[in-house]
């Protein structure tokens, strides 16, 4: 027999602010995965890191602008993020091209959390108007199902399981428990994220497509004090020697 979705104003005020304690909203995660491409394998690398810097500034700029307030004038959610968690999903390679696919994982404070991790601007809380982004409505959707837009473990398991208390806590705890990973294994700037990335991307090529690297590495080995052929503007042994 079909569960019965509850009233998703009492709801929130009940799971959300009582039980769970704002888990997902602080901090609040902005999760993107987009492509790149690079020809000509790994020369002139550095100018790709360049790129895969400025791809994740620009995302992270876009999250920013699209989450303001519906008021006049509009006000902002969040700042520059607490910590960068960029990965790569996949890598393909195609001849001297790789298309690279990257998932950026941005952790921000919302400004309009409360210290007990309330939303102070939710209308489950306030009763009056909804002024909240568009976007900030799906989360905790009590509707969404695992995988779709607004899916929150937390309420699911409060949803579907009505007072069965050890099947929240577990939610609570992992939802915890993911949230504190993807923070420790960040980065502080949009800087050091790209970096990590880069480095990632050149261990893969060497172990994986080595004919991506130029043919002069491929022909002979560079000396200890020679630049890197990496493009990195490092020298060879204090980069991949």
């Amino acid at each position: 027999m079909p569960h019965k979705i509850p009233d998703s104003s009492s709801f929130f005020s009940e799971i959300c602010t009582d039980q769970c304690g704002g888990r997902c909203c602080a901090p609040w995660w902005g999760i993107v995965s987009y492509t790149l491409k690079k020809d000509g394998g790994l020369s002139g690398f550095k100018s790709f890191g360049e790129k895969i810097l400025k791809s994740i500034k620009e995302r992270e700029k876009r999250i920013r602008e699209n989450y303001i307030t519906k008021e006049v004038p509009p006000r902002s959610l969040f700042v520059t993020p607490e910590r960068y968690n960029v990965g790569i999903e996949n890598i393909k390679i195609d001849g001297s091209s790789f298309l690279l696919t990257l998932r950026a994982m941005f952790a921000f404070r919302c400004l309009f959390l409360s210290e007990k991790n309330e939303c102070i601007i939710h209308p489950a809380l306030t009763g009056a108007e909804d002024i909240r982004p568009p976007h900030c409505g799906y989360m905790g959707s009590i509707e969404a199902k695992e995988g779709e837009k607004g899916f929150c473990r937390i309420v699911h398991a409060a949803a579907i399981s009505p007072g069965d208390k050890i099947s929240l806590e577990e939610a609570i705890k992992l939802e915890s428990l993911s949230s504190e990973t993807f923070l420790k294994g960040g980065c502080d700037t949009a800087e050091e994220a790209a970096q990590k990335v880069s480095e990632e991307i050149k261990t893969y090529c060497l172990k994986n497509a080595p004919h991506l690297s130029n043919t002069k590495v491929n022909e002979s080995k560079p000396g200890r004090n020679d630049p890197c052929w990496c493009g990195s503007g490092k020298k060879y042994k204090k980069c991949h020697g």
